[in-house]
This record gives structure tokens, C-alpha cells and sequence, in this order.
């Protein structure tokens, strides 16, 4: 019997009332942005995090390890963490990370650990490796620089005038 790439709802949520209310109170989604810095996931070495929440029998799944298998070899300093969610107990301490209803999770945190992007899917390998590279150079997801170095430039382009 084939499964699906639907995680049991009732097995990770428990009652409908607890997703009743997940649904029309979702305040832990809304608060401080997620981090990985206090996580196992997190390297601090690295230049980019990436964490994985997938199953082995998800095709899905499998075609995003090697995606970023391939991705690894491409940039050496990223740091991938493997986080298999077969079982009810590993699908509800990913609950936090936001996983939900169906996997692959992937999850992008820059080299302070902030997660700045999610995927809940397959992403074309070339917007996943130009992310990636504008990490690595210290950019923001969409390429600019953080608001702190825009403006020391800033400062030093009104001082060459």
C-alpha cells in the first residue's frame, strides 16, 4: 500500500479542538522569528544552515537529499542536518520548526542562525544554489545588503562627494 506525503494530522496535532485552536490562535507562529542557534541543527561555523525534516518513503522527499547532496559538494561551508520524522514522537519535536501537514520541511538559516527561508517542497535547484550564494556573500534572501551595511555605505559614498 502506498503512503501518502501527508503526515497524520490527529497523530502530531491530538484532538480537533487542539487544532481548532492551533488554527484561530497560531500566536507561537506570529512571535520571535525562528532560530536554530540553541538547536542541535546549528553549526556555528557554517555559512549557511539547512535542516531537513523528511521520511524515507516520501519520493519527494528523497529527490530533495539529493538536491542538497549536490548542493553541499557545490558550497563546502554550508552545514545540512538530516531530520527523519517517521514517528510520532520525532513528527512532534518538529512541531516548533513548523512542520505541519507534509514533508520535506526544509529550513534556510544564515550563518547567525536566523531561518530566513522555508520550503515545503522541492525548490528549483537554481533559486536554492542563488539563495544559497547570497548567504555566503552576506546578503540578504532577495540580494540586498543588511540595513546596517547599506548605510555605512551610504555614509561613505556622501563622504566622497
Amino acid at each position: 500500500m502506498l503512503k501518502s506525503t501527508s503526515l497524520k494530522i490527529h497523530s502530531i496535532f491530538g484532538s480537533p479542538l487542539r487544532i481548532l485552536a492551533l488554527f484561530l490562535f497560531p500566536l507561537a507562529l506570529l512571535g520571535a522569528p525562528l532560530s536554530l542557534k540553541n538547536t542541535p541543527y546549528f553549526h556555528p561555523n557554517a555559512s549557511v544552515n539547512i535542516v531537513i525534516f523528511y521520511t524515507s518513503w516520501c519520493p519527494p522527499c528523497k529527490r530533495s537529499l539529493v538536491v542538497l547532496d549536490t548542493i553541499k559538494k557545490e558550497h563546502p561551508r554550508i552545514f545540512i542536518s538530516r531530520v527523519s520524522v517517521e514517528d510520532i514522537e520525532s513528527q512532534k519535536r518538529a512541531l516548533p520548526y513548523g512542520l505541519s501537514q507534509s514533508v520535506p520541511l526544509i529550513l534556510i538559516a544564515d550563518h547567525e542562525g536566523n531561518v530566513i527561508k522555508r520550503f515545503k517542497s522541492l525548490p528549483n535547484k537554481t533559486i536554492f544554489g542563488d539563495l544559497i550564494q547570497r548567504l555566503e556573500e552576506g546578503r540578504l534572501e532577495n540580494g540586498t545588503l543588511p540595513i546596517e551595511q547599506r548605510v555605512d555605505t551610504w555614509k561613505m559614498d556622501r563622504k566622497g562627494m
